[in-house]
């Protein structure tokens, strides 16, 4: 329970970045906010994977493992969706990553980097809890 408690607190940390104003043309002008990266489908299942691959219980604990993992990845490759397509549509009509990089604000990069290193927390937290050996309780403690 302890670890997933932790892999939660650890990925709502890692979405608050996106509550942030990431794109737009102009500060104060033109701000688009960060939320549209969990608005979008990809970030929409990446949110339900990483959650029932948190909390779910599954017979093969793997499966639970790979949920998480490819929640906390699609959560980068959201950001990455959005980065390079948000400003087709409403400003540029292409697919850029000149315009992309001019009309995404420093916070996008933060967020960004927040989600890497979720990514990496989410594998260490993984990784440590499988390689530590369940304790059987001693004798002495009954």
């Amino acid at each position: 329970m302890k670890k997933k408690a932790v892999l939660q607190i650890a990925f709502v940390i890692s979405l608050l970045p996106m509550l942030l104003n990431q794109y737009g043309g102009l500060k104060g002008v033109q701000e688009i906010t960060g939320l549209m990266n969990l608005l979008n489908p990809i970030g929409i299942i990446a949110l339900v994977l990483f959650e029932i691959g948190v909390w779910v219980p599954f017979k093969k604990e793997n499966i639970g493992r790979i949920l998480g993992a490819l929640g906390t990845i699609g959560i980068v490759v959201s950001e990455l969706y959005e980065f390079f397509t948000w400003h087709v549509l409403t400003i540029t009509g292409e697919v850029s990553l000149q315009h992309s990089i001019r009309l995404a604000f420093p916070e996008f990069y933060i967020g960004l980097a927040v989600s890497l290193a979720m990514v990496l927390v989410y594998f260490v937290v993984e990784m440590k809890l499988r390689s530590t050996p369940a304790r059987k309780p001693d004798d002495a403690q009954l």
